[in-house]
């Protein structure tokens, strides 16, 4: 019998998450929107039968055993919160919150019950092969990391695929360090270990209206040592760059143009993505629809995510190999990273300890 669903937020709720987790085998049986009369509308044209604008409400009438969670950020922990409240098991989207007090609030309420964060990245093949070869001891120790990603993603307007409503509000949870920064920063708690220490810069430098910022520099240190450096700039005017490479006591492995590269001497040897690793193909979208402009790419790792949370629901037994589940506590992680990379901007680039002053 499948796990019966309920879908918080009809936005991306509804172009990725309903999909998705159909093609995971779950029964999407609610959506929950703030508009009565829009959330109607959607869900007639998702096919799902019951709607409303109370989570607790919805859940109680279809018997769910289970919440989405896709509202935009400041919405999160209410939602979040209200959906425990009802026993079921709980995805809440990234960012994962506003604040690590919200963040460690939802973490001491989700006892009990598979509570994940979709960090569905992990999943990303080239990603997924860069922490395998990292776990497989390919690199020997790892020492020092560096990310770098320049792209013009909002130098011209924020893309019709983006939720502009809360995109470029600082105080809604905007910005690119909620909206991308934070699957880099779990890229790298999830291959390196936990970071410790943060000294950190935001700032804005393209006409992004809201206060949000557009850029962030980072230094970091994990508690095994490694030294990462990051630079993350969405209103870059021209050509763009992305790079990410981790430097181990034998080897560097490095991601860049989508693959993941591994060197042990003079040559990079670009590595073969496993049959485990490959993700399905994207479920029936409309391409034609500007909102859908990501879709082909975010889709099947969102149906991985969902694979996972229903074998975590059901107890399956998970390789070691593949990737770890993205749980609360890393949302909890990455959130205070995030607020530490803050506080330091706003400090004037003055070291964070996580362990002290981050709590």
């Amino acid at each position: 019998m499948s796990l019966k669903v309920v879908v918080v937020g009809s936005s991306f709720g509804g172009r990725v998450h309903v999909p998705a987790l159909r093609a995971a085998g779950f029964d999407v049986v609610g959506l929950v929107g703030q508009d009565p009369d829009r959330t109607a509308q959607r869900a007639e044209a998702f096919g799902i039968g019951a709607h409303g604008t109370s989570i607790t409400g919805v859940v109680s009438d279809t018997g769910a055993d289970v919440v989405t969670v896709s509202t935009p950020p400041a919405a999160h922990h209410a939602s979040v919160m209200e959906a425990l409240g009802t026993g079921c098991h709980v995805l809440a989207e990234k960012p994962f919150a506003l604040s690590v007090a919200e963040a460690r609030e939802m973490v001491e309420a989700a006892q009990g019950v598979t509570a994940m964060v979709s960090f569905e990245f992990r999943w990303q093949p080239a990603e997924a092969l860069v922490a395998r070869a990292i776990k497989r001891g390919d690199i020997g120790e790892p020492k020092a990391a560096t990310f770098v990603s320049h792209s013009g993603l909002v130098a011209n307007g924020l893309p019709t695929a983006f939720n502009e409503n809360w995109w470029g509000d600082a105080a809604a949870g905007g910005g690119i360090l909620n909206a991308a920064g934070v699957h880099v920063l779990d890229r790298l708690h999830t291959w390196l270990g936990p970071i410790t220490s943060v000294s950190g810069d935001t700032r804005q430098v393209s006409p992004l209206e809201g206060g949000a910022e557009d850029t962030y520099s980072a230094l970091m240190r994990t508690s095994d040592g490694v030294s990462i450096s990051a630079q993350h700039c969405s209103g870059v005017r021209g050509e763009g760059m992305s790079v990410c490479k981790v430097i181990g006591s034998e080897g560097t492995i490095s991601l860049e143009g989508g693959a993941a590269r591994l060197s042990n001497g003079s040559e990079a040897l670009e590595l073969e993505v496993p049959d485990d690793l490959v993700p399905p193909p994207a479920p029936d979208y409309d391409k034609n629809d500007p909102k859908h402009a990501y879709t082909a790419f975010e889709m099947p790792l969102f149906v991985r995510l969902a694979e996972r949370l229903r074998d975590e629901i059901e107890g399956a037994d998970i390789s070691p190999d593949m990737p770890p589940t993205p749980t609360f506590a890393d949302g909890l992680a990455t959130q205070r990273v995030i607020d530490a990379i803050r506080l330091s901007s706003d400090s004037g680039g003055t070291w964070q300890n996580l362990d002290q002053g981050v709590s």
